[in-house]
């Protein structure tokens, strides 16, 4: 499948699980969006792990600009404040609508777990075919990263009953933002 189907798949495999996924062309549609998921949740206080994309949008400074409160520090202790986390998750697997988030840093998972709702971020070129081809891309590091974790749609549950509860083990929501990088 060319690259610019990945997306699409993917797309599609988010939203059959309850999930949004957007596409931005470059990072600074990237923040519209992010300010515009903020907006509709009412969110006043973020958690924003740094990661390349993160500081290369310049993200906690322009959300504390348009007047939230961002916690990118002590997350230990600040998370239970903020109903929103950003982290920026490594690969998408477009078979699964699936991200594989590399996060051996704990403050990186509390940020996208402990939240109401999770916003990630995901590079375009960074969407592969098939879950066999994340797993060899993260293999492809040498050693085995300490935690990686795969995150399908807001956190389900349910009982023996079958009763579906949605965010018991982590997010209500999950909102997934694609950015190409250089544009479309």
């Amino acid at each position: 499948m060319e690259k610019n189907g990945l997306y699409e798949q993917f797309a599609a495999r988010v939203a059959a699980v309850n999930a949004e996924c957007y596409r931005a062309a470059d990072t600074k549609e990237m923040l519209a969006l992010i300010t515009a998921a903020l907006e509709k949740r009412q969110a006043a206080k973020v958690a924003v792990f740094p990661s390349p994309l993160i500081t290369e949008a310049g993200l906690p400074d322009a959300l504390a600009q348009s007047g939230y409160e961002v916690f990118i520090d002590d997350l230990r202790r600040k998370i239970p404040q903020a109903t929103v986390g950003i982290t920026e998750t490594q690969w998408g697997i477009a078979e699964l609508g699936t991200m594989a988030q590399y996060a051996p840093e704990v403050d990186n998972r509390l940020c996208s777990t402990l939240v109401d709702t999770h916003i990630a971020l995901l590079k375009h070129s960074a969407i592969l075919p098939e879950l066999d081809d994340a797993l060899a891309a993260i293999a492809s590091g040498g050693a085995l990263p300490n935690y990686v974790g795969f995150i399908t749609g807001p956190s389900r549950s349910s009982d023996i009953e079958r009763v579906l509860t949605v965010g018991v083990h982590g997010p209500k929501e999950l909102v997934i933002i694609v950015v190409d990088e250089g544009g479309r």
